[in-house]
């Protein structure tokens, strides 16, 4: 236990001191600052745009006045000229010129340094406007056009099975549940890439620089092992201390703003659909995942000659990791029995189940069951991992990763064959 805690102290130490994990640390909050900024800015310097109307009919000047809100609002001028003048001026952003004979035409002049138009809200306030004035031609009441336009109102409610009950679900919880699983998605991602390469880096490194054979005197390669493993994970683990810390933060600094810049996002989710035991289950799903993962970079990284092939090492779990993330980008929109199948899979259950449960396509009894397939193989994979490392870590092969996992393959096969016994 000695040795296997200096190692986990010589591989904690070191990466939290380098700019490396600074900037893994770093970067996803700079990237959250920026959008979150991006976010506000649109927000503050969104502005009204104001249409001039140029219309002979009192009925369509106040039907459009009527239609003005805080995106678009409507102004009655006499004329065109006059309203061309107050675009000059940059008064308005654009001049709406409406004739009704023979029959209602529009035209719309925008200036292009404006604020933009939104053509569709427009087209759907002359509609409205066209109905009123031919429903006075014709001398329809206002119960009577009602009446005319009115559409069946359709009822909608989403429902998903549990233990083969119906279990009703609001599309703001299914919305809501949806979002923590692509959010716990993209950042098992994100570790995975950080922490999985970072694994691979130390063992390529040690490996390239041929001082394996001194590490390896004093320890054993088992040791060595988990005491890298535990040192990768303990980083882990304060970077979501320090992402616990800031969010904390952050979250009560809006709350002080006079005006929360996320408000209006907020409006959108309903927090109540998202459980403790939902909670839970991500949690304990983001470290299954990342610890799959980073066990896998430990065996690519042990097949590795040279510190030239640390690439090739990372390659296999950026691929698995783009190919769980994309999953889980599709299977929230909907899934099939592909995607379904895959949500099991290790490595790509990972990122594509809690997406899954928190859009309440599968029960609570699946997500934990796809868990315990992962767990299983976390320990049946890590077992197996250690017994190729025992090999890999002191072997050398130039022929590639590839011949140098065949070569391992070989080894264990013949460390497993019984000895002949000497008489």
């Amino acid at each position: 236990m000695k040795k296997m805690d200096v190692i986990f102290r010589q591989v904690f130490f070191k990466n939290l001191k380098s700019k490396t994990w600074l900037w893994i640390v770093l970067g996803p909050l700079v990237l959250a600052a920026v959008f979150g900024g991006v976010f506000w800015l649109m927000n503050q310097t969104n502005q009204t745009s104001k249409i001039g109307v140029v219309t002979s009919s009192p009925a369509l000047t106040s039907t459009l006045k009527a239609s003005s809100d805080d995106d678009q609002r409507y102004i009655s001028y006499s004329s065109t000229a006059a309203a061309k003048r107050a675009m000059a001026d940059e008064d308005l952003d654009g001049v709406l010129t409406i004739s009704t004979q023979p029959t209602t035409h529009a035209s719309l002049i925008e200036r292009t340094d404006g604020n933009g138009i939104n053509q569709t809200q427009l087209q759907s306030v002359l509609a409205q406007a066209h109905t009123k004035e031919v429903a006075a031609q014709l001398k329809l009441s206002t119960t009577q056009l009602q009446s005319l336009f009115a559409t069946p109102q359709l009822a909608t409610s989403s429902v998903s099975v549990d233990r083969g009950k119906l279990v009703s679900r609001s599309a703001k919880t299914q919305k809501s549940g949806a979002m923590v699983g692509f959010i716990l998605g993209m950042l098992i991602y994100t570790f995975v890439i950080s922490y999985a390469s970072m694994m691979a880096q130390e063992i390529g490194t040690e490996k390239g620089s041929r001082i394996e054979e001194s590490i390896l005197t004093a320890i054993t390669p088992q040791a060595q092992f988990f005491g890298k493993l535990l040192g990768i994970l303990a980083l882990m683990a304060v970077q979501m201390a320090i992402y616990g810390v800031v969010t904390l933060a952050g979250g009560l600094l809006l709350q002080r703003l006079p005006k929360n810049p996320l408000s209006s996002l907020m409006t959108n989710i309903d927090l109540s659909g998202i459980s403790l035991n939902m909670l839970i289950f991500s949690l304990v799903f983001f470290f299954v995942g990342t610890l799959t993962y980073t066990v896998l970079a430990a065996l690519t990284g042990s097949l590795v000659a040279n510190q030239e092939q640390i690439g090739q090492a990372t390659t296999p779990i950026v691929m698995l990791g783009m190919l769980g993330y994309f999953g889980a980008l599709i299977v929230a929109g909907g899934t099939s029995p592909i995607l379904n199948i895959a949500s099991y899979i290790p490595f790509l259950s990972t990122m594509m189940m809690p997406v899954r449960l928190g859009a309440g396509q599968v029960t609570a009894v699946a997500g934990w069951s796809a868990l315990g397939i992962n767990l299983v193989f976390l320990i049946l994979f890590t077992w197996l991992t250690v017994k190729f490392y025992q090999t890999n870590v002191l072997s050398y092969s130039d022929g590639g990763m590839l011949k140098a996992f065949k070569r391992s393959w070989q080894l264990q096969r013949a460390a497993r064959k019984p000895k002949p016994v000497k008489s």
